[in-house]
């Protein structure tokens, strides 16, 4: 499993599917889907929380299920704190699920202007 980080329209997916040799096909936006490259982790995760199910063990289990899984998440926790309480919990949610993603990853690439930042090579 891999992660890739950075801001919104950073070129995360670009730079993933020129790294790993993928195509659009294999791409699940937004959704725990099939493809090898999970695009825009946090919407998906979004959406667990909007159904009320438990992200942590939908994650986990996606996570085992999907060893060889490149997962690409927008940062969401910077700027200013949501006054909405469900805001803040799915942020703090995302930022929990990316740090256990990281400890998961063999690899961790933030991206910055489209450059990729390697944060950790196992």
């Amino acid at each position: 499993m891999d992660l890739i980080i950075g801001g919104a329209a950073q070129g995360k997916l670009a730079y993933a599917l020129a790294y790993y040799g993928l195509k659009n096909a294999d791409v699940s936006d937004g959704v725990f889907g099939g493809g090898r490259i999970l695009y825009r982790f946090h919407l998906a995760v979004r959406g667990v929380l909007e159904r009320g199910e438990d992200a942590q063990a939908l994650v986990e289990a996606y996570f085992d299920a999907h060893p060889d899984c490149v997962v690409i998440c927008d940062e969401v926790g910077c700027g200013l704190v949501p006054v909405d309480v469900f805001e803040r919990q799915y942020r703090d949610a995302v930022g929990r699920l990316c740090c256990a993603a990281a400890e998961r990853s063999a690899r961790v690439v933030r991206i910055f202007c489209g450059l990729p930042v390697v944060l950790k090579d196992e």
